[in-house]
């Protein structure tokens, strides 16, 4: 009886102990996402030139300390690359007026895209 009571404290301790070790290696992994370096460590460019097919902002987070741009463009080979554009050129300045414009609204990233193109 003792032997079958010492089994069943041991496995409730042993459950309790794996699901706070999950719990534990998932804070650890969410954590690495948050913590970093900035995403533009290269040379930015004022002006990228060229089919621009997406954006991004990325705002000041632990590990950068300041606000980034990033343009997609498709090459004439069909590939895309992203590049960081200098955050004091006028490009930036003219999508982050049409972003604010929109409301961060991803799904109306285009008409900041499309209005680059007229300009």
């Amino acid at each position: 009886m003792l032997q079958s009571t010492f089994r069943c404290v041991y496995r409730k301790t042993c459950t309790l102990l794996l699901v706070v070790l999950a719990a534990v290696c998932i804070q650890l992994y969410q954590a690495q996402a948050l913590i970093g370096r900035c995403s533009c460590t290269s040379v930015k460019l004022k002006n990228v030139k060229g089919n621009k097919t997406d954006f991004k902002f990325l705002e000041k987070r632990p590990g950068c300390d300041r606000t980034e741009f990033i343009v997609t463009k498709i090459n004439r080979d069909n590939t895309t690359q992203e590049i960081c554009v200098d955050t004091d050129g006028a490009m930036f300045k003219a999508f982050s007026k049409c972003w604010q414009r929109i409301h961060k609204d991803e799904s109306r990233k285009m008409e900041c895209i499309n209005r680059s193109r007229t300009e």
